[in-house]
């Protein structure tokens, strides 16, 4: 049961229905609300406004509060300060609010004065001069107008101004707005003396192309209304509504969007006119029409003479199919038999102008529909992904572990500042987020209360030159879990594709993550302040834990669709191979294009060409893979963290690196051994310049290279162990395609057991590759001994 009264000394009486909730979803500013919870109590004689807030804050506003400390909640100024940072605007987007504040439909003058105010003093407030030109500047133009007659603006007051404008205003208020589905038709006087008194407001509503009087009228619009209509280039008002029905030289006919269409079954010439509200149709091209007085005006100031209004079926040659409501002329529009208004295109699924001009609807256009392309949605345990044909968009919107997400994440750190020398690059990148609405003004009325900040660091991408904005999403990813049992492996992924052969190509994403938009629910979740103000990320966020899933699933959907692209394609997050023998690249590259995804020119890798971080090239007839990355310096301060992020640029997921491997390996054993937290200083002196001698080995002899192709089902395999680690090497044609090693562990275990275990680790490599012809070379005896009285049978290994 909701509480109804709440007491104070002064007055036990005060009912709190009489202050409306506050969630911080609804339109009405903050500050607005808490001036009126303010004056409630005031006026009921309650002093403690802390006792009375809570009891009307409800959803995002009530989380705000709740986790406001004890101490901070009995304090009304900090209660009020937390609500107005959580939802008042910031000094900017008022300012951009304030500039662009137009006087609305039946608003009244002194209601948008105040509005003007309250945004003026949210970014420092302005002179009275100031406050009278943006309140001037916000009327409709044919006030404006009426103002300046007989008087000069700058001598009057601003209250002055605002008595004019009210008296105005008073005898030009508009009585209803046009239908019409591009714009508002301009306000039209009263004209309540030339009304039936029994005429409802609703009969005297304007249509979309012009003024339909009701049954009860008898007549065309008044002379008063054609009076007054506009003279000037452009759409026109006539009784309301507009129309914009081009009437150039016939010359010009030529160039105009047109297409064959059935119209009531007949064959007929169509003009597409998306400037036009309504379809409009010459007389012998519609079977049921009535006649009534109806008028439409061109945007040359000519008036075409109308018969009346009627119903027409269109019908497209794919066989869709349409009624619309149309406007009867006996004079044909440019020749043409029937105009596609606004009506028709929207009945028959949205309209495409191409050079030509070539026009095609709906599911029959290639460029709004995807050349046949239907709505997609793909349901997965852990989120869901959705494709509009019309606008070529991917959506998609993660599921919460249990079903429901956090009132508010908890993070306040605002971001990780990148190095002096990385933050020109680092803002740069962030500005063309903000150009390209990947970041847009976080807009708490329209997308409610700020659910989350997620903190934003810059990454260096050394072998790109180029410094990638990232979001650190470990706190939101802790309330969405993933299912990562079908998640790619990428040393899986590059075992497969080293076996497609030469003649392969990459296509390659462009960025893939920012083609990907987020469900709009879900942006309160992922804002970020940058230089002072809060936006939001309307794009898939790279760290987010769903983020390859969600790309992997529409990758697999979209090249799943054409079984020749299936067969000659492998993805791996945003880089497709794919196979020329099978399926040229051009055409996975249309396919992908032809489904709303950018993607870069293909790369043939006899060309050369980046694959996962390898560079691929051509060398001596054959597909060699190098390092992709040049190694960089040692870093100047050790911890276990930079040690461990060294390492793993050192060796990676490379296919082959030989004694680098261990050396790496043994560095990080070694700075572990040496520290006890991940960021505690290095103090060991023999890390730093073990570190440094294995990165000038490198440098002058990089062990990291080797072939690319891999074929046939033979392979021989190398194993050894020592007391200090195994390793194995998959040797397939005389090349060594793949090695590992592994770090033996501080324990008593036989020599012989660890060669044993090598052997094991061998055979699962080359399983791993889909050997099926295996040759092992080992230097134990032993162990020689054991896998041949194993395999014939003379013994039974122990296990």
């Amino acid at each position: 049961m909701e509480p109804k009264r709440t007491g104070s000394p002064g007055d036990a009486s005060l009912d709190v229905r009489l202050i409306p909730e506050y969630d911080g979803s609804s339109g009405q500013p903050i500050s607005e609300w808490l001036d009126k919870l303010e004056l409630v109590c005031r006026l009921r004689g309650v002093d403690d406004v802390t006792s009375v807030i809570p009891l009307r804050l409800a959803g995002g506003a009530f989380a705000v509060y709740s986790q406001l400390p004890i101490e901070h909640q009995r304090n009304a100024a900090k209660v009020k300060a937390a609500l107005r940072a959580a939802f008042e605007v910031d000094s900017f987007v008022a300012y951009e609010r304030f500039v662009s504040r137009k006087l609305g439909p039946n608003e009244l003058p002194d209601a948008f004065l105040a509005d003007l105010r309250r945004l003026a003093a949210l970014f420092g407030g302005v002179s009275e001069k100031a406050l009278a030109c943006a309140f001037v500047a916000g009327l409709p133009g044919s006030v404006r107008q009426l103002l300046r007659v007989g008087s000069r603006l700058e001598d009057l007051s601003l209250g002055d101004i605002v008595n004019r404008a009210r008296a105005v205003l008073k005898d030009d208020f508009p009585v209803s707005l046009s239908d019409t589905c591009l714009g508002a038709a301009e306000p039209r006087r009263r004209q309540e003396q030339r009304m039936p008194d029994s005429a409802s407001e609703s009969e005297w509503k304007c249509s979309a192309e012009c003024e339909q009087p009701s049954e009860r009228t008898t007549g065309p619009p008044s002379r008063r209304s054609r009076g007054r209509r506009c003279r000037k280039p452009g759409k026109r008002l006539w009784g309301g509504g507009l129309g914009a029905n081009l009437l150039p030289h016939s010359m010009l006919t030529k160039a105009l969007p047109s297409v064959r269409l059935r119209i009531d079954g007949t064959p007929r010439n169509v003009l597409v006119d998306t400037g036009c509200s309504k379809c409009v149709a010459h007389v012998e091209s519609c079977k049921r029409w009535t006649r009534r007085p109806v008028s439409l005006l061109a945007v040359d100031g000519k008036e075409l003479r109308c018969q009346g209004t009627g119903i027409v079926s269109l019908e497209q040659n794919g066989g869709r199919r349409a009624t619309v409501e149309a406007i009867i002329v006996i004079a044909k529009p440019l020749g043409f038999d029937f105009v596609l208004g606004m009506n028709g295109i929207e009945a028959l699924g949205g309209v495409t102008v191409s050079k030509g001009p070539r026009v095609s609807f709906g599911s029959e256009s290639a460029e709004i529909c995807s050349a046949g392309v239907d709505a997609i949605r793909l349901e997965e345990r852990d989120f869901s992904v959705a494709y509009d044909p019309v606008t070529r968009v991917w959506s998609a919107a993660w599921k919460w572990t249990g079903g429901e997400g956090p009132a508010v994440l908890k993070n306040s750190v605002k971001e990780y500042s990148p190095s002096a020398w990385a933050r020109a690059s680092y803002e740069k990148e962030l500005e063309k987020w903000i150009q390209k609405a990947w970041l847009v003004p976080y807009d708490c009325r329209r997308y409610g209360p700020v659910k989350g900040l997620i903190p934003l660091m810059a990454v260096v991408q050394r072998h790109k030159q180029k410094v990638r904005p990232v979001m650190d999403f470990r706190e939101l990813n802790a309330h969405i879990e993933p299912f990562t049992a079908a998640a790619d492996v990428c040393a899986d992924k590059l075992r497969q594709w080293r076996r497609q052969g030469a003649n392969v190509a990459m296509v390659d994403l462009k960025d893939a993550y920012l083609q990907v938009r987020v469900n709009e629910a879900l942006w309160p979740y992922q804002t970020v302040e940058f230089r002072g103000r809060r936006y939001c990320l309307t794009r898939l966020g790279f760290g987010l834990n769903v983020a390859p899933l969600v790309l992997k699933a529409i990758l697999n959907f979209v090249l799943s669709q054409d079984p020749a692209i299936k067969r000659g394609t492998s993805a791996y997050v945003d880089d497709i191979l794919v196979n020329e023998d099978v399926i040229p690249a051009s055409r996975v590259k249309e396919e992908l294009e032809r489904y709303g995804l950018e993607c870069k020119s293909p790369e043939r890798l006899v060309d050369g060409a980046r694959v996962l971080g390898l560079k691929v090239h051509s060398e001596h007839g054959r597909l060699m893979w190098t390092r992709g990355n040049a190694v960089g310096d040692v870093p100047q301060e050790l911890t276990r963290r930079a040690v461990f992020a060294y390492c793993g640029e050192l060796v990676g997921h490379l296919p082959v690196c030989g004694w680098l491997r261990v050396a790496a390996a043994f560095v990080k054993r070694s700075a572990n051994a040496a520290t006890k937290s991940w960021d505690e200083p290095i103090d060991d002196g023999t890390i730093g310049p073990l570190l440094k001698e294995i990165a000038a080995r490198v440098k002058e002899h990089d062990p990291a290279r080797g072939i690319w192709n891999v074929s046939g089902d033979r392979a021989r395999i190398w194993v050894d162990a020592s007391g200090v680690a195994l390793g194995v090497a998959l040797e397939v044609g005389g090349a060594i395609v793949e090695d590992a090693s592994w770090l033996r562990r501080d324990d008593a275990q036989h020599i012989n057991m660890a060669e044993l275990d090598a052997v094991i680790r061998g055979l699962n490599l080359a399983i791993a590759w889909k050997m099926t012809i295996i040759e092992l070379m080992t230097d134990s005896s032993t162990v020689y001994r054991w896998i041949a009285d194993g395999l014939t049978g003379k013994s039974r290994l122990r296990t």
